[in-house]
């Protein structure tokens, strides 16, 4: 039996197919199984995958189009080992991804997933920009945004398979990292192990970008009952503004909704704080909400015109950072 499983999932992907490919069968790590769905493509992606003899490709064909949440779950009941890795059709992975991932879940044995960061790269490979994530902050920031690349993941089958796989049909990757971070530890290895390719056929960004963030409303509300109790609740703006889209809050150029955003977080990041998790480290949380917070507050201070900016920062009392905005 091989060590892991690669799952990627094809839908009409034939233009960076071949790259995907080779980038995972060109791996250090050799021992897996490369187990290939294709979602009822109409271009040529199935031929490519078929003009490939590497015996560690599994090709199996859907007969009509599942869509991602249930293709994905199909392809973890066919998987034949207990890890699974992700990837995407238009993706790169770096030659020593594999090895280093599993070698951190079979070194952390508590672990159920392991992800990493990513190089952000254009439709045609050029570069976008890479983020630089703190890996010890991801547990607190997956309440309020996903920092977690898909295709980047590593887990177990048994964890996924115990919080129900995906569940959604839209944000479901979101969905399955909160769900596994309720009952096990995640972690981020704190360097890039693949190239992430914006295209202008990314569901969450263009084509189905209206469901994708109806979705991400809804969870992230979900998330904050979770830890401050079934009953809150906060306007849109506010929801929108913890998940780093200012401008509706913006909009209303209004000093006091800003500050009382801000004492919302404050009062979730409590909450958190209370709530036992086996990802639960009070001092990267602390840290994690300290970050985000000024960061909030810098957007506004510039944004917002310059005498609310000014008086923002001065009842919030960041001195400092108004200074260095001024």
């Amino acid at each position: 039996m091989p060590q892991l499983t690669v799952l990627m999932p094809v839908f009409n992907a034939q233009k960076f197919l071949r790259e995907a490919i080779d980038s995972i069968l060109q791996q250090s790590l050799t021992d897996f199984e490369f187990l290939i769905i294709d979602d009822a493509s109409i271009d040529g992606s199935v031929e490519i995958v078929k003009s490939y003899t590497d015996p560690r490709i599994r090709l199996v064909l859907n007969e009509n189009n599942l869509g991602i949440s249930a293709t994905l779950n199909k392809g973890i009941a066919l998987a034949a080992t207990e890890y699974i890795a992700r990837m995407d059709a238009d993706d790169i992975s770096y030659p020593d991804r594999l090895k280093k991932q599993l070698s951190y879940m079979q070194a952390h044995p508590e672990c159920a997933m392991v992800s990493s960061l990513v190089r952000v790269i254009s439709e045609d490979g050029q570069f976008v920009r890479q983020d630089k994530f703190e890996s010890d902050y991801f547990y607190y920031n997956l309440t309020f945004i996903c920092w977690i690349y898909h295709p980047t993941v590593m887990y177990l089958k048994k964890a996924v398979t115990e919080v129900g796989m995906y569940t959604v049909p839209y944000a479901e990757d979101f969905e399955l990292f909160w769900q596994l971070s309720r009952k096990y530890v995640i972690y981020n290895l704190p360097e890039v192990l693949l190239d992430y390719r914006v295209t202008n056929q990314s569901l969450h960004q263009v084509l189905k970008k209206q469901e994708y963030e109806q979705a991400q409303q809804e969870q992230l509300l979900r998330n904050f009952r979770y830890y401050a109790g079934p009953g809150y609740t906060i306007p849109a703006s506010f929801v929108e503004c913890l998940q780093h889209n200012f401008q509706p809050l913006l909009a209303e150029q209004s000093v006091s909704s800003v500050l009382a955003c801000v004492r919302e977080l404050d009062k979730l990041t409590k909450a958190i704080l209370a709530r036992e998790n086996v990802n639960r480290d009070a001092t990267a949380i602390k840290e994690a909400a300290k970050y985000k917070r000024r960061f909030i507050l810098a957007f506004f201070g510039k944004e917002l015109p310059r005498v609310k900016g000014t008086m923002l920062l001065l009842r919030a009392g960041y001195f400092k950072l108004l200074y260095q905005i001024i």
